[in-house]
């Protein structure tokens, strides 16, 4: 046999040695990996596992009596783990599972017919019987999201019933969402967040940090899909969920405000208008709203009053003894020049007038004469009574973004001989209707000054953090009797002046003041107006202050008397009938009306014919054909009545047990969503509403 040559076998014997050198290399690399086999699975763990940021639950806003005005509702995602479950342990497995396809299409699809039902059900069960044939770690029973309820109602459901490590079930949390359970009630006032956690306007904007919390995080694994599972065995680190805020507010009122302004933005087809309620004694905002809730004019739109600050010019008048109620003002022709400024009473001359007429007739002419003819001279005491009432800085502080008043100085270069006359009846001036408010709240607190707020009290869950109250801005703005005197001439205003048509035949008294302002654009005035009206009521006795502003009333009449006036009634119409220490003289034990100790609301036929013989009301009822009656009253007296459903309105429902309501409601084709225990104490659509099919209430229980 032929040998190989030499080179030739060196070559084979480095190839051969090269081949054994990768092969000892490949085998020391095993040795290593198995040495470091715990080291590498950790590693490949910590791929899998990150640690994911908790966002704290936002805190409530509540009203004055405990209701939710907004607070954050927690939605999930329902997803399984089927390699969790051993279906040798379970009886029956595969009919549960049925069962559970079954009420997930109810929940998730609600399809129109029976063939539809089963294609979706089935759907369900083929999607986890795949899951647990190939052993998926996650599986999404469905992509849609549910509320809290909602999962109560899951969690007990076949094989989700049996928690987390028999199951798999998975109920993975999003971020809580807001939620505003009366709508677009107070909405603007409330405010508006960002991703649902960072305040941007209003009250979520300036109570921000109390109301965010503290995030925090826990350990989670990355699983198919793209999501993740919380590893709770790792532990974590809760977050800290944010204080709740309660706020003076009154939902009732609220409701009265809001609707007495927007119908009359609307019926004089206005631009917008603002409302603010004052409580007089504490300073409390009872309601505050803006129509449309776009903005909030009320705090942070500067204006020019007009005639509502003649007011404060009467006041400066009464405090330096410079003129008193009956002294009286030549008012000519009812035009007057101050400079290169025409002043006019708007076509009227009214001659001679008594202050107390300057006021009720609302003469620029008579006004301006008398602050200039007094202060001219020394115009920085006028204005050091200005800073008295107020108006040298923002009223509020709970909401963000009041404006600082605008009170020109007589050293300024804007300062001319027009400058006073024209701020004697609110112009050359810029201040917020809040502000407006505020003074006459002061005038009807008999001169003490009282800061308007809205938040009484930071809560963590029960616990008082922080506790707000009535601030005094001024303890003496002006002498209880200077006060006494304005409201005297406030309520002329009302008998015989401006607004003499809007307030006849009520059961209380009232003292106003009416404002027509022409709107300043670009340094001109146009034939554009600001309509307001600011007032107390009772006048006697004053309890609320109320303060109405419309921006750009449309008529042949647009003007303070004829717009805003008839608001101003509409609402203290209702106020005064929803406050009882106001309405309602105190009674003595004999004279108590036992019928008022009985649900207002509605009743089952059947409990109403029961009780109406102990109570004294009459029940003419076919209790066969009747299923729900309300009670009614005629000249004979109390009678129930039947419940007349056929114009889908929504009745009044308090009193009534949530089981009714729910039953009454569901049978009108509303949803229905119940917040607190007990019997209805409040309804998110308010009675008379329109209800649509299939559109949904919230009932608050207590």
């Amino acid at each position: 046999m032929k040998q190989l040559a030499p080179h030739i076998l060196q070559r084979v014997y480095l190839l051969f040695g090269f081949f054994l050198l990768i092969g000892a290399v490949v085998l020391v690399r095993i040795m290593v990996l198995q040495w470091n086999k715990d080291y590498w699975m950790a590693m490949q763990e910590e791929e899998k596992v990150f640690i994911k940021k908790v966002v704290a639950d936002r805190g409530s806003i509540l009203s004055e009596d405990g209701t939710i005005l907004a607070t954050s509702v927690p939605f999930y995602r329902l997803a399984l783990d089927p390699s969790m479950i051993d279906t040798f342990k379970w009886d029956n497995f595969s009919d549960s599972l049925r069962s559970l396809s079954a009420n997930l299409t109810n929940l998730f699809d609600q399809p129109e017919n029976d063939s539809l039902f089963q294609i979706a059900s089935d759907s369900y069960y083929q999607k986890v019987m795949k899951a647990l044939a190939e052993g998926d770690r996650h599986v999404y029973l469905n992509l849609n999201k549910i509320n809290f309820r909602q999962l109560e109602i899951v969690q007990t459901w076949p094989i989700l019933n049996r928690g987390r490590w028999e199951s798999g079930f998975i109920a993975e949390l999003f971020n809580n969402e807001r939620y505003y359970p009366f709508g677009e009630l107070a909405k603007i006032t409330l405010g508006t967040l960002v991703d649902d956690t960072v305040g941007v306007r209003g009250l979520e904007h300036s109570y921000n940090r109390d109301l965010r919390g503290e995030d925090g995080y826990i350990l989670a694994q990355k699983v198919v899909g793209g999501s993740y599972v919380p590893l709770d065995q790792y532990g974590k680190e809760a977050s800290l969920d944010g204080y709740d805020i309660v706020t003076t507010l009154d939902i009732s009122m609220q409701e009265v405000v809001e609707e007495a302004l927007r119908d009359g933005v609307e019926k004089n087809f206005a631009k917008y208008g603002t409302a603010i309620l004052i409580e007089v004694e504490t300073g409390k905002i009872k309601a505050l709203a803006n129509y449309p809730e776009t903005y909030n004019h009320a705090i942070a739109t500067r204006i020019e009053p007009g005639s509502t600050f003649k007011i404060a010019s009467a006041a400066a008048l009464l405090e330096d003894f410079r003129m008193d109620v009956c002294d009286t003002i030549d008012t000519g022709n009812g035009r007057m020049m101050y400079d290169d400024k025409e002043i006019t009473d708007n076509g009227h001359a009214y001659g001679r007038i008594t202050l107390e007429q300057i006021i009720a007739y609302s003469s620029n002419v008579g006004i301006s004469i008398a602050i200039n003819e007094n202060y001219a001279k020394e115009p920085q005491v006028y204005l050091d009574h200005l800073r008295d009432f107020g108006f040298y800085e923002p009223a509020n502080r709970d909401i963000a973004g009041e404006p600082y008043p605008v009170i020109f100085n007589p050293d300024e270069p804007d300062w001319t001989m027009a400058t006073l006359p024209s701020m004697s009846y609110g112009y050359s001036i810029g201040v917020t209707p809040i502000q407006m408010a505020a003074f006459y709240n002061g005038i009807a607190n008999r001169g003490r000054l009282m800061r308007p707020w809205m938040v009484s009290e930071i809560k963590n869950n029960t616990q008082t953090i922080r506790r707000n109250g009535p601030e005094v801005m001024n303890e003496n703005m002006v002498t209880p009797q200077t006060a006494l005197q304005i409201r005297d001439m406030m309520m002329g205003t009302v008998e015989y002046g401006t607004a003499v048509r809007q307030f006849r035949g009520l059961p209380f008294l009232v003292a106003g003041k009416t404002g027509t302002a022409k709107k300043n654009v670009n340094g001109r005035y146009v034939k554009e107006y600001r309509a307001s009206f600011g007032g107390f009521f009772p006048a006697d006795a004053p309890r609320y202050t109320l303060y109405i502003m419309v921006d750009e009333p449309r008529g042949t009449a647009a003007s303070g008397g004829t717009v805003a006036a008839p608001i101003f009634r509409k609402i203290a119409e209702q106020i005064y009938a929803m406050d009882r220490e106001m309405a309602t003289p105190p009674e003595l034990p004999d004279q108590v009306d036992t019928t008022r100790l009985w649900p207002q609301g509605v009743l089952y036929a059947s409990v109403a014919l029961n009780m109406h013989p102990e109570i004294n009301i009459r029940a003419d009822l076919d209790q066969a054909s009747v299923t729900w009656v309300t009670l009614g009253e005629d000249s004979t007296g109390k009678f129930w009545q039947p419940l007349d459903l056929s114009e889908q309105k929504v009745p009044d429902l308090r009193g009534m047990s949530s089981r009714d309501a729910l039953n009454l409601l569901e049978n009108m084709g509303l949803r229905v969503r119940l917040q607190g225990v007990g019997r209805v104490k409040r309804q998110s659509l308010m009675p008379g509403h329109r209800a649509r099919e299939g559109g949904e209430i919230t009932l608050f229980l207590g």
